[in-house]
């Protein structure tokens, strides 16, 4: 839809909205006075009929005579006045008698159709278009004492024909200025969108070419336009000189980082390799440790050879554990988390190590808070995380012993677990190397117990890191999320 059919049907809506509700709110008005005044002289027209009825009713209904008496009289007042319908009931509600000009019958008791003025322009309209007449009435009293009702019906006509009238003459006058505005509205809303169109057909031209300086016109909103375009084909050919050398930046860097993934697939392809020549490299090494212990076991105790095959079991054990750990971190397994509680996974890893631990001369201790969300956790893999750290602390507090304090703790809506020792502590430059991979500062270390700890903390959305000192010793954060948070 164009602008200028746009503005066009607001116009003409708000001037069919405007006319439209001028003219509910006349005839509204119009057929509420009109119904009150025909509401009240029905009630006195059946007023003045009932008590020249009182003579012909009782209180046991119509006297003898009384219903051909009453017939009469309902006969006369239909033909004397503009109703469809006069009836008179008894006190019962009973019919007595009934005279109707359209052949419909006369109810009994109270009409079903009383009359009930309406409440809104809409209600009038109503009225204008489907046909209901007013139904008055007046008591019939018979010394001072109620024995019947007459009741008459107004014909529809009657009703809202004034109104109809009215309906025309507004409608009429509706349609004139209803056809004015619109041809004013047409001539108005072309001599706004002519300059537009030209304006638009000069920005085209301007998308394509480039450079494009439109006149400027003396309309004061459309000059103002005008040198926005013109200021705005400047600032184009700007820009595209500047996106050119951005494409040819971003090509270079395209290039570049294709070449990165390229290596990352070349490096990810050696990792395979490297895991697969490593296990075959253990099954060798275990090998050669079974025919180790075999001679081992049948050389005697003084034999000469002996502390050579002694040395090589030990670093065939030493070679065959590096490799089971490299392994372990390389082939990083899948995690199969289940919601529980924290606490019992780490008790079990601090006992596990407890051995260790009074071999060299290391206390531990374990604190949990009372009342610790569960977290989504794999509890095996957790348990070898915890196992390494306390592991780790215990042999850096090697040989003069020490102390190992393990706190879990609320933090936020997880779990916060640190393992804090008294040993040497670390320097800054060990601190950031700490969890990469085979980097160690042990004698016969193989660098892979932190860095497993880290994969198995970021598996279960968490992380780990170490505050440490020279000579304070050392204390490694382990932080959870709670179920609630993980499952999140």
């Amino acid at each position: 839809m164009t602008l200028r059919l746009r503005l066009f049907v607001l116009v003409a809506g708000v001037i069919i909205f405007a006319t439209s509700g001028v003219t509910a709110v006349a005839l509204w008005r119009e057929v509420v006075r009109g119904q009150e005044l025909l509401a009240r002289e029905g009630s006195a027209i059946a007023a003045s009929v009932g008590s020249q009825a009182s003579r012909w009713l009782g209180a046991q209904g119509a006297e003898p005579g009384g219903q051909e008496a009453l017939q009469i009289a309902m006969d006369r007042l239909l033909a004397a006045g503009p109703f469809d319908r006069c009836w008179v009931v008894d006190r019962t509600g009973r019919l007595v008698a009934c005279a109707s000009r359209t052949g419909e019958a006369c109810p009994d008791g109270v009409p079903p159709s009383v009359f009930e003025p309406v409440h809104g322009p809409l209600d009038a309209l109503d009225r204008l278009i489907h046909p209901e007449g007013i139904v008055a009435g007046a008591p019939v009293l018979r010394e001072g004492e109620l024995v019947g009702a007459v009741r008459v019906d107004y014909q529809h006509e009657e009703v809202v024909g004034s109104a109809r009238r009215l309906a025309y003459g507004v409608a009429a006058i509706a349609a004139f200025w209803i056809a004015l505005g619109h041809a004013l509205a047409a001539v108005l809303l072309r001599a706004i969108t002519r300059p537009l169109t030209a304006v638009i057909r000069a920005a085209d031209t301007l998308a394509e070419e480039g450079g494009v300086q439109l006149p400027v016109p003396a309309d004061r909103e459309l000059a103002e336009l005008v040198s926005a375009v013109n200021r705005m084909s400047r600032r184009l050919e700007e820009r595209r000189v500047e996106n050119q050398r951005l494409i040819e930046s971003l090509e270079r860097r395209v290039a570049e980082k294709t070449r990165e993934v390229l290596r990352a697939d070349r490096l990810a392809t050696l990792g395979g390799i490297a895991a697969g020549f490593a296990h075959e490299l253990g099954n060798s090494l275990n090998v050669v440790r079974g025919y180790n212990s075999v001679v081992l076991r049948e050389l005697p105790q003084g034999h000469p050879n002996r502390p050579d095959l002694e040395a090589i079991r030990r670093e065939v054990t030493r070679a065959a554990g590096l490799l089971e750990r490299f392994l372990v971190f390389a082939r990083a397994r899948s995690v199969h988390p289940q919601v529980q509680p924290i606490e019992p996974v780490l008790r079990e890893a601090v006992e596990v190590v407890g051995p260790a631990a009074a071999d060299a001369r290391v206390e531990t201790e374990v604190h949990v808070e009372p009342g610790l969300p569960p977290v989504r956790a794999d509890a095996e893999l957790l348990r070898q995380a915890f196992l390494n750290l306390c592991v780790n602390a215990v042999q850096a507090m090697q040989p003069g012993g020490g102390r190992l304090v393990v706190t879990a703790r609320r933090e936020g809506g997880g779990v916060r677990v640190d393992f804090a020792d008294t040993g040497p502590g670390m320097d800054a430059g060990t601190r950031q190397r700490v969890f990469e991979p085979f980097f160690t500062t042990k004698a016969n270390g193989t660098g892979l117990g932190l860095a497993i700890v880290r994969q198995a903390a970021e598996a279960h959305l968490g992380t780990v890191d170490v505050e440490s000192e020279p000579g304070r010793g050392s204390t490694f954060h382990v932080r959870l999320p709670g179920a609630e948070e993980a499952a999140a």
